[in-house]
């Protein structure tokens, strides 16, 4: 009988402990919503040590432009004037628009996140999209809250939006667009990106 109660009080605790752990690495386990978002950021950071070494900075660069979804992100920034545009038209426009964001926009991010630590602090589930939620910290002990807006789009997890400090980038990043289509035209808008992108070729 003692040794029975005694193989009881083991395998209970052997089971509460088995419990314990199970819980404690479902808790730490990331949604697919918050494992797109820590692949593009871990990308991101990366981006720097590539170097000169083109194979492994395209490697880069594929993953941060999977994670985003370019091509809604590309329509909804162009806004009207998306749906004057004939398929191929669309086409070449994402197609700048991308290497726009690889050539300017990702190495100035990826500096910035270079001074910062990037923690997580979960996901909100919405009706069609989840919220992961992450603050950004610099040395002097200051936080802003840096959200990121993820959809599946078939079978894959994009992000659709960032959200800085209650600023949404994708908003930010349409007005400026659209605003020099309204100035411009869009063929200058698009020849100005190109002009970018070049200057950007000559100084790396």
């Amino acid at each position: 009988m003692y040794y029975r109660r005694v193989n009881l009080m083991v395998l209970t605790a052997a089971f509460c402990t088995t419990m314990v752990m199970l819980t404690a690495l479902t808790a730490r386990a990331a949604s697919p919503a918050e494992e797109v978002v820590r692949g593009a950021i871990a990308s991101m950071e990366a981006l720097p040590s590539a170097g000169g070494d083109p194979d492994a900075r395209r490697k880069l660069l594929d993953s941060i432009d999977n994670a985003l979804a370019l091509d809604l992100i590309a329509k909804q920034a162009l806004g009207p004037q998306w749906d004057k545009l004939s398929i191929a038209e669309r086409r070449h426009f994402v197609a700048v628009f991308t290497e726009s964001l690889e050539k300017l926009a990702f190495p100035r991010a990826a500096a910035a996140l270079s001074q910062v630590k990037v923690s997580y602090l979960g996901v909100e589930k919405k009706a069609s999209t989840e919220m992961v939620r992450t603050t950004i910290a610099n040395g002097d002990g200051g936080k802003v809250p840096l959200d990121f807006t993820v959809a599946r789009r078939g079978p894959r997890w994009q992000i659709i939006d960032v959200t800085m400090d209650g600023a949404s980038i994708a908003k930010a990043v349409s007005t400026r667009i659209q605003n020099a289509v309204q100035t411009e035209g869009y063929h200058k808008l698009v020849e100005d990106l190109q002009t970018q992108i070049s200057k950007a070729d000559a100084g790396s």
